[in-house]
C-alpha cells in the first residue's frame, strides 16, 4: 500500500545512536531508514500490521538487550554495523561521500563500542515522509502482507527521537 494511501498519521522506526551520528556527520544531517505505521507487532489482532523483526519496539528492546548484557553473539548490533559499511559504500558509489569518508566510516563501524549502538526510536510524521517515501517489494518485507516503506534522505527536521527508559 502507498504511504499516500495509510491512514496512520505517525510512522516508526528504530536506528542506532551511531547510524544517526554518522547519517549526521557524513550525510549532511540526511537519514535512511526503514519504518511502519505500527509502533509493536500485534499477534492477536486479526489484522497484520508487522512481525517482531520490522517491529519498531522489538528492534529497540533487541538492541538494548544485547549490550545490557554485553552479548559477544549479539545479531542486531553486527548487523548494525554491516548495515553501516554497506550504506557507506552505496554513498561512495553515489558520489555523495569521498573514499577517505568511507574509509573514515567502515573504520569507525568496526572499532567502535557495541555501547554506541543504543536505540533511538524515531516517530515521523506520515505527511512529511511521503517526499522521501520509496516502496519495499513484498520479496524484501519481512512478512508478505506487512506495511513497511523505506525513506531516504529524511531531514532531521521531519522526525523526533525518543528514548524509551
Amino acid at each position: 500500500m502507498s504511504l499516500n494511501n495509510i491512514q496512520n498519521p505517525i510512522l516508526y522506526s528504530t536506528m542506532t545512536a551511531l547510524a544517526y551520528n554518522i547519517n549526521k556527520k557524513y550525510y549532511g544531517d540526511k537519514h535512511y531508514m526503514w519504518c511502519t505505521p505500527y509502533f509493536g507487532s500485534d499477534f492477536q489482532s486479526p489484522h497484520f500490521t508487522v512481525p517482531p523483526s520490522s517491529s519498531p519496539l522489538e528492534i529497540y528492546n533487541t538492541l538494548q538487550k544485547e549490550i545490557d548484557g554485553a552479548d559477544l553473539h549479539n545479531t542486531k548490533i553486527k548487523l548494525n554495523r554491516r548495515g553501516i559499511r554497506n550504506g557507506a559504500g552505496i554513498m561512495l558509489r553515489l558520489g555523495k561521500i569521498t573514499q577517505d569518508a568511507h574509509d573514515e566510516i567502515v573504520t569507525i563501524s568496526k572499532r567502535t563500542p557495541d555501547q554506541q549502538f543504543k536505540p533511538l526510536l524515531c516517530v515521523i510524521s506520515r505527511l512529511e515522509a511521503v517526499a522521501f517515501y520509496k516502496k519495499v517489494d513484498v520479496k524484501d518485507r519481512a512478512n508478505p502482507l506487512s506495511y513497511e516503506y523505506i525513506l531516504s534522505d529524511l531531514p532531521q527536521s521531519a522526525f523526533d527521537i525518543i528514548r524509551i527508559g
